[in-house]
């Protein structure tokens, strides 16, 4: 019986931990950050993206308002009046366009102050307007497709802020693992140094310059710490985020690079650019807006119609009218032909801007495909110079510790060593950084 309340015990324990640690999780507790998540976070949370995804809902709101033309328009208005300029008898020939007091000349004039009322539903409907107002559809639907772009390069140019972000973090922890080790290693050296002075094997010099070298280490050490809070502020601005829940942060500064094509990148620069689309959406506007200049020398053709009650006292007399009308423009100083030649060298311009984006974009894809190839390279070599310092390294440690070197090749060895692995981790971090710049050159999307 003893143990059977034994293992209940136990295992209401290990029930309740499992509970708690998966209550810990849903709370909020320690996480751990991947590369993914930190740009999904980014594309979520950055105030850019947010700002250029509701700068293209606004844009989207500009076609309803420019189709809202086509579509009938249905008003009410109603209007009270006091005064001598009317008469119940005049009333319809004074306000039957609706007009103040007046503004139209009545039939005769009361002798007393009189209140007058005017009640009307009104429906205008454009019929025809050459093109206009299709025009300004065009116009609306363009700039549409232009924020579409400009959304899409906010979202690439937080893309490229956040990975660029992510791997000095990293970078910058790894400089604290090298500064630590380098710390590490002077500190047995300082041992080993007392402990051949306490024999009488080695002078006092030996200790001391071991001593400098421990108090240089650390001091770098510091600076590297304080590096790589640094970045993790920078990377908490490129997330949107004002605190840092992550516990962890997954190191994928480590390459392994993929066979490139720069003709295949500059192809698929020319498709996804976002710089690029949005100039053909420009071009779109543009000649959407040549459209709309040159229907302002033609008519516009309406129709109109009213229904409402009107009168000095209840109850008021009825009315109503229909009507068509074409406004046509006879002359407006020459605006109208301005607004057609603005229009074109618009065109033009927009045409002069899309060959000189295509030449900068097909430099910037060209460029970081070269500068890649050579990060690559400069990986490679410091790779190899880290290995060699690393066994000069091993090498000296065991001449001083045999007795046959001196503390001066110890002490520049770890130098040496600790640079080189320095160099190898800002060679990753180039490499990586460049890889991003690529991604963004050719319009990735994420």
């Amino acid at each position: 019986m003893k143990r059977v309340g034994l293992v209940f015990l136990l295992t209401a324990a290990l029930a309740l931990s499992v509970t708690g640690q998966s209550f810990a999780q849903d709370q909020g507790g320690p996480r751990r950050l991947s590369l993914k998540e930190a740009i999904d976070t980014a594309l979520k949370q950055n105030p850019q993206v947010t700002q250029y995804r509701e700068l293209m809902a606004a844009a989207k709101e500009g076609i309803g308002i420019s189709r809202a033309a086509y579509f009938p328009q249905l008003s009410f208005r109603g209007d009270f009046f006091y005064g001598t300029a009317f008469s119940s008898g005049s009333a319809g020939a004074a306000f039957q366009g609706g007009t103040a007091p007046g503004t139209a000349r009545p039939l005769s004039l009361a002798n007393n102050p009189k209140d007058f009322y005017i009640y009307r539903f009104s429906l205008n409907q454009l019929l025809y307007d050459f093109g206009k107002t299709p025009g300004q559809v065009a116009e609306a639907t363009a700039t549409y497709k232009a924020s579409q772009e400009d959304y899409a390069a906010a979202r690439q140019q937080v893309v490229l802020e956040t990975r660029t972000a992510y791997f000095n973090y990293l970078a910058a922890r790894r400089a604290v693992q090298v500064e630590e080790q380098n710390v590490r290693q002077n500190r047995e050296l300082l041992k080993q140094a007392q402990g051949f002075y306490q024999v009488g094997l080695r002078a006092k010099i030996d200790v001391t310059k071991a001593e400098a070298n421990l108090y240089q280490a650390e001091s770098e050490l510091i600076r590297a710490k304080n590096a790589m809070e640094l970045a993790r502020v920078d990377l908490m601005k490129a997330l949107g985020l004002k605190s840092w829940p992550y516990a962890e942060v997954e190191d994928v500064l480590e390459v392994s690079p993929q066979p490139l094509s720069l003709e295949d990148l500059r192809s698929q620069a020319l498709r996804q650019r976002p710089e690029l689309l949005r100039n053909r959406a420009q071009q779109q506007r543009d000649q959407a807006s040549l459209q709309v200049a040159k229907a302002g020398f033609l008519p516009t053709l309406s129709s109109s119609s009213a229904y409402g009650w009107q009168g000095s006292g209840y109850p008021l007399d009825d009315n109503w009218w229909l009507g068509v009308g074409m406004s046509f423009p006879l002359f407006e100083g020459g605006r109208t032909l301005s607004q057609v030649r603005q229009a074109r060298a618009q065109l033009r311009a927009t045409l002069a801007s899309a060959d000189l984006l295509t030449l900068e974009v097909m430099k910037e894809v060209e460029q970081n495909y070269l500068d890649l190839k050579a990060a690559w390279e400069v990986i490679r070599a410091s790779r190899k110079a880290r290995e060699a310092a690393e066994e000069n390294l091993r090498l000296a440690w065991g001449r001083y510790r045999a007795g046959v070197g001196n503390i001066i090749e110890v002490t520049d060895a770890q130098t040496q060593f600790a640079r080189a692995d320095l160099e190898h981790v800002r060679a990753l971090l180039n490499y990586r950084i460049v890889e991003a710049r690529l991604d963004k050159a050719v319009g990735r999307t994420f």
